[in-house]
């Protein structure tokens, strides 16, 4: 079972007091949507940090859960995830989040 939590605000937490050195945070954006390339944004969204997810179980699942937990689930609504590499921009650093392929891609950022 997974041990991830959700936080609101941008207090830091001690990953390393978890003892887990397989554990990671996220920033979680949603609710609104991109613009336009090129100059991508990310316009009037939410955003909660979700800590203490495991890289070892973490599945695109998860994220699913997320989103219900902060009651973002639509009936019948498709949802797509996407992340954003570290040091990239949204024109050209963001990636897909819908397969282990890409859970892995997002690991390696992890480490």
């Amino acid at each position: 079972m997974s041990e991830w939590r959700i936080r609101p605000q941008m207090n830091e937490i001690d990953l390393e007091a978890s003892g887990n050195p397989t554990v990671f945070s996220i920033r979680l954006h949603y609710g609104k949507e991109f613009t336009k390339f090129p100059g991508i944004k990310y316009m009037k969204g939410q955003h909660n940090f979700v800590d203490l997810i495991d890289s070892d179980l973490f599945s695109v699942c998860n994220i699913d859960d997320m989103m219900e937990e902060l009651g973002y689930v639509e009936e019948g609504k498709l949802m797509y995830y996407h992340f954003k590499q570290p040091s990239g921009d949204l024109d050209f650093g963001l990636f897909a989040l819908g397969s282990d392929q890409d859970v892995n891609h997002l690991r390696s950022y992890t480490a």
